[in-house]
């Protein structure tokens, strides 16, 4: 059966006509400018992240095989297959786990998007502008994928960054192509056959492998629609499809509800981190840094940790005794503990050896205790630490909501990318790259900007 089923809700042909129109329309200013901010933080994570020992493991592999050099590795400077640059640069900028978050669709929407974007933009020169714009669709992509799909999706264990980002990537590239609808269909249809990373192994390397994965995975799908490669063109909705598969089969009366009332422009919800750590610990790092202002010097006289996260959190990122620096990042307990006793939450020595075997931290961390909290809003925690002498401090915070003041996001955004740009670069170059980012809808060749960037690299 190649053409969509009249008794389904044509969701693969709606998402295909709604995002391909969002790229081509015009996008409000603050919209441009979060897409901005995206690009700027992908990049400042890309490039510090590229240190880690499992993407010099990736980019070995790739680079054996010789690819023709049409795409740029960002964090070497080596040119490869638009398809490996892809691969090898989503698995960087999420090494970290330092890089933006949409709550309402459990992605981290640049890694797979900006990693698809920029190898195809550099191949093709195309413009800035129309790298922002294919941005803000693979967004939308993705997120009206997840909400069609419900929560199901991920309680059954799968990455949605792995699974719905590959939809972002592939939709992204579809508008850079030039795609027709038709041939979207095609692309998402080869994308969702593709679709995999499972939850489980998150705290090991295959969490970012899948970022990257998505975004080269989303490449090749355009890639072979545009070449006349054929595909189920309802792939999401018929029998035995991607939605029945992969959340069990959903009534198309409500699909077809949850898209009418969808919110315009999903890239308004994105969050960016400033803790290298799932999303899931910003709410207790973030009280417990509040709690350490009010304890002063007291650490020895907390008798008990009591924390109450969203209930989910427990199977995501409550790693109890975590034995290395990626399972840190999922282990409230440790993010908790490294805050109370002072570590940065974003140096690299703070998921190293001496980290992990600080006798504080460790005797920190066993006092800690999660407790699921129904009622608890996504990404909040509430921390409270009790005193031997029974003193009871407490502090709820809430990180789900984004930043209405994007003129302090940028701020916040360029003294981040700038600390992580700066581990490779001198201050001159890292203004230079964060004010072409900050003016991307003004590059008339991506391809000019990367070489650019990566020269810069070059010489550090």
């Amino acid at each position: 059966m190649s053409e969509a089923s009249s008794a389904r809700y044509p969701l693969t042909r709606e998402l295909a006509e709604t995002c391909l129109a969002r790229a081509r329309d015009p996008l409000p200013a603050e919209v441009i400018e979060i897409a901005k901010h995206s690009l700027l933080d992908w990049l400042g994570t890309l490039t510090s992240g590229w240190a880690d020992p499992s993407v010099g493991m990736l980019e070995a592999e790739i680079r054996a095989e010789e690819a023709a050099p049409r795409a740029t590795l960002l964090g070497s400077g080596a040119r490869t297959s638009v398809r490996n640059a892809a691969l090898v640069n989503g698995m960087a900028s999420h090494v970290l786990d330092f890089d933006d978050v949409h709550l309402g669709s459990r992605v981290h929407p640049s890694v797979p998007l900006w990693s698809a974007i920029l190898a195809i933009g550099e191949r093709d020169g195309l413009p800035g502008q129309r790298a922002l714009a294919a941005f803000v669709a693979g967004v939308e992509m993705q997120s009206r994928i997840a909400l069609v799909m419900g929560e199901e999706h991920y309680k059954r264990g799968w990455h949605n960054t792995a699974t719905f980002g590959m939809f972002g990537a592939a939709l992204a590239s579809a508008t850079l192509l030039d795609l027709t609808p038709a041939q979207t269909q095609h692309a998402l249809g080869i994308a969702a056959t593709q679709s995999a990373g499972l939850r489980a192994a998150f705290g090991t390397m295959c969490k970012p492998l899948h970022a990257g994965h998505a975004a080269a995975s989303g490449v090749l799908a355009a890639s072979l629609a545009k070449r006349g490669f054929t595909s189920q063109t309802d792939m999401l909705e018929c029998e035995a499809g991607f939605i029945e598969l992969y959340a069990s089969a959903r009534d198309h009366d409500a699909i077809a509800r949850a898209l009418a009332n969808a919110p315009d422009y999903q890239a308004r919800t994105i969050l960016f981190k400033y803790n290298a750590s799932c999303y899931g610990t910003q709410g207790s790092i973030e009280a417990s840094k509040l709690l350490r202002e009010q304890l002063g010097a007291r650490l020895d006289d907390i008798e008990r940790i009591e924390i109450r996260v969203e209930p989910q959190y427990l199977s995501v990122c409550c790693i109890p005794s975590p034995t290395n620096g990626l399972e840190a990042k999922f282990s409230i307990a440790q993010m908790v503990a490294l805050t109370l006793a002072g570590w940065s939450t974003v140096d690299a020595a703070s998921y190293g050896p001496a980290a992990l075997d600080d006798a504080q931290v460790g005797r920190l961390r066993r006092l800690v205790t999660i407790t699921p909290n129904p009622q608890q809003p996504r990404a909040s925690a509430d921390v409270a630490i009790v005193l031997k002498d029974g003193t009871r401090l407490e502090q709820h915070i809430n990180t789900s909501r984004p930043e209405q003041d994007l003129a302090r996001q940028e701020r916040n955004l360029s003294a981040k990318a700038g600390s992580l740009l700066g581990e490779r670069l001198e201050a001159a170059q890292v203004d230079g790259i964060v004010k072409s980012v900050l003016g991307f809808e003004k590059v008339g060749n991506v391809g000019d900007f990367i070489a650019r960037f990566a020269q810069a690299l070059r010489k550090d």
